[in-house]
């Protein structure tokens, strides 16, 4: 009888162990709380504050510029001001596609589709005054804005509430937008 029970525990331990890793990937998954619409996502992004990434090294000023092609897809227009707002522009075009509007799931391809990226709008406000992105597996955060500038209050609120999506915004940089 004691090897019978010792193979039972030894099998629900490994089950608990198998459903705590499934839960451990599905955490490394971004997830959105709600849909999107790509019509209400276009037009020009501000970006509030990110998590550092190397494409955007000493960024300022950063804007999103999505607009619909004819053959249904996105450009995307990256723009970065190098060392402060009024600073030389870096600027990358790409090619926009949703892949699920009911899990917020896009893909932005860059230098002819070489280079794609999965992201997820994992939230976002109800009239589309500001998103919060990252990549589908949330290294990378980006909170954004219609608006160039925020209050102090605007801002904590969407970093509270990145955080509270359980996103890790170790190092988060503000940008510096000029005056809208």
């Amino acid at each position: 009888m004691k090897p019978f029970s010792v193979s039972i525990r030894a099998v629900v331990l490994s089950l608990v162990l198998a459903s705590a890793a499934a839960s451990a990937y599905a955490a490394d998954e971004a997830v959105a709380s709600k849909p999107i619409d790509p019509q209400r996502y276009l037009g020009r992004w501000y970006e509030v504050a990110r998590v550092p990434n190397s494409f955007q090294k000493n960024c300022e000023a950063a804007t999103s510029d999505w607009s619909k092609k004819s053959d249904g897809q996105y450009d995307v227009v990256q723009t970065c001001h190098a060392g402060s707002p009024s600073g030389p522009a870096q600027i990358w075009r790409g090619a926009g596609r949703v892949l699920d509007e009911a899990t917020a799931k896009i893909r932005i391809g860059f230098f002819g589709g070489f280079i794609k990226q999965d992201y997820v709008v994992v939230d976002r406000g109800d009239d589309y005054s500001w998103c919060i992105l990252s990549t589908a597996k949330p290294k990378f955060v980006w909170i954004m804005s219609r608006r160039p500038v925020l209050d102090g209050t605007q801002k904590s609120n969407l970093v509270a509430r990145a955080r509270q999506l359980g996103l890790n915004l170790s190092g988060l940089v503000y940008d510096k937008q000029p005056p809208g």
